[in-house]
């Protein structure tokens, strides 16, 4: 008997509209891009979304897995039209040279901004559904922030949104997406697919779903999933720095009749229109959280999160105002970073382990948002900045900071690296010989996903609002493209 042929793709971006630097080729470069055998080898035991696919699709002999394009750049500015056009049209070659497929699961972000495309997802998928005929099946994944269009359905019903803030579903969904693919061909049943889109665009801060409203949000949702006509519920939070018509937060629902589908999303919507303002949080100005922290006496680490300066929305990993004042405290034993600064690292990669400079660290990128910091300060250890995630986001996924340095001023020790990351992974600091443990205080790039595998370390986090460009305060925001009466905006 032939095997199923199920083609493997991932093309994966969140664009920030309001950043200075535009995302290129040389970014998703990069961050990865794979083809063919290749994705199987950066990806297998993984747990993200294509580590997902491809063990649903190993598991069952049914199936033949064909790798096609993968591709992803970390979090920054609006892509260019060159460079979505390149990506695009290089899945479409392989979904041609792959012959005759059965079907395609395709991992996306669903918050890709470009220039010159109205929804850069929609506008993919519909010319792949174009390559791969009406007939096909195919299944996508997407992040819990992403800004979906309801016409994304037409195209394919199976839509799959992480469920987990920070993000430690994706292999889940991943298999999810996968089952589904399976399901309909097995059944030649076809499931059918709403989304409602709501006028409301909100902060990221409190969608965890450890607790608070997001948290009730995901228990609805799984409750229905129960259901034996409910395939799936997603429940989108939206990207609140995407400037786009489709921007805001929506719900999709999957099930056995199209009636039932839309009835399940409209009951799940209005709930969620219900309690939009609890998703609004006031935060700590950098003098009260700085204060607060240092009047806890407690036995694990005190994280000041920076979440304005979060690389993962789409900052620059290297503003110095919250530094700056916290240094003026004297605050003792402290880890501060990563601090992205490819020219201070490469000044602590040619001086060497166990040198003494004098550097200006940080605030180049957006110096509005804080000076370079003057040290003097001992280089206690260089690398090449690879290492592989330990804890649960991302899994065992390869991750290349670009070089990195471990230096040492007075009580204060840094994290330099070559370009922008969250510290969202252990490994990124204890890959250089720095244990996060041992330090009174954590000042991080970073906002929620470092939870999941930082939680058992410290003892609390204080979010910051600092400025930055991914600042909570998003109605300060200079839209454009948003549409009329989207709330809080609006009001």
């Amino acid at each position: 008997m032939r095997k199923w042929r199920i083609g493997i793709a991932f093309f994966y971006h969140e664009s920030h509209s309001f950043t200075k630097e535009k995302t290129t080729m040389e970014d998703f470069r990069r961050e990865g891009f794979f083809t063919g055998e290749d994705i199987l080898h950066a990806y297998t035991g993984t747990k993200t979304e294509v580590g997902g696919f491809i063990d649903v699709l190993q598991e069952d002999d049914r199936f033949m897995l064909v790798p096609l394009q993968c591709t992803a750049a970390v979090p920054s500015g609006v892509v260019t039209n060159e460079t979505y056009q390149q990506i695009k049209e290089g899945l479409l070659e392989e979904i041609k040279k792959a012959g005759e497929l059965d079907g395609i699961l395709l991992a996306l972000h669903g918050a890709m901004v470009v220039e010159g495309v109205n929804n850069a997802e929609l506008s993919l998928l519909e010319e792949v559904r174009m390559e791969a005929g009406w007939e096909m099946p195919i299944a996508t994944t997407l992040d819990m922030h992403a800004n979906i269009s309801p016409m994304m359905t037409n195209w394919t019903p199976y839509h799959f949104g992480f469920k987990t803030y920070p993000h430690i579903d994706m292999y889940e969904q991943g298999r999810n997406a996968a089952m589904s693919l399976i399901r309909h061909l097995a059944e030649r049943k076809r499931y059918e697919a709403v989304c409602v889109k709501l006028p409301m665009l909100l902060p990221s801060i409190n969608m965890r779903t450890e607790e608070g409203p997001m948290q009730r949000m995901m228990t609805i949702a799984r409750q229905y999933e129960k259901e034996p006509d409910i395939l799936a519920v997603s429940v989108f939070g939206g990207f609140p720095y995407g400037d786009v018509a489709d921007a805001g937060a929506s719900v999709l629902v999957i099930a056995k009749e199209r009636e039932r589908a839309w009835a399940v999303a409209k009951s799940i919507s209005d709930y969620y229109w219900d309690i939009r303002y609890e998703f609004l949080v006031h935060l700590p100005s950098i003098k009260e959280a700085i204060h607060r922290a240092l009047a806890l006496d407690e036995d694990k680490p005190i994280v000041l999160a920076d979440i304005a300066d979060n690389p993962l929305s789409c900052g620059s990993g290297d503003t110095t105002l919250l530094i700056e004042a916290f240094l003026k405290e004297n605050p003792g034993k402290a880890l501060i970073g990563p601090i992205a600064d490819s020219g201070t690292l490469e000044q602590c990669l040619k001086a060497g382990t166990g040198s003494h400079l004098n550097l200006s660290i940080g605030g180049k990128t957006y110096p509005e948002y804080g000076s370079p910091i003057k040290v003097s300060a001992e280089v206690i250890a260089v690398s090449n900045g690879i290492f592989y995630n330990s804890g649960p986001f991302n899994h065992g996924l390869k991750v290349d900071a670009q070089g990195a340095a471990f230096i040492r001023s007075g009580e204060i020790d840094y994290l330099i690296i070559g370009r922008p990351l969250s510290a969202n992974d252990p490994e990124l600091f204890r890959h250089i010989g720095i244990e996060p443990m041992d330090y009174r205080y954590l000042v991080l790039k970073a906002k929620n996903h470092f939870r999941a595998a930082f939680d058992p370390l410290i003892s609390q986090v204080i979010y910051v609002d600092a400025p930055g460009v991914a600042t909570n305060q998003i109605n300060h925001l200079p839209f454009k493209r948003i549409p009329k009466g989207m709330w809080p905006i609006s009001q």
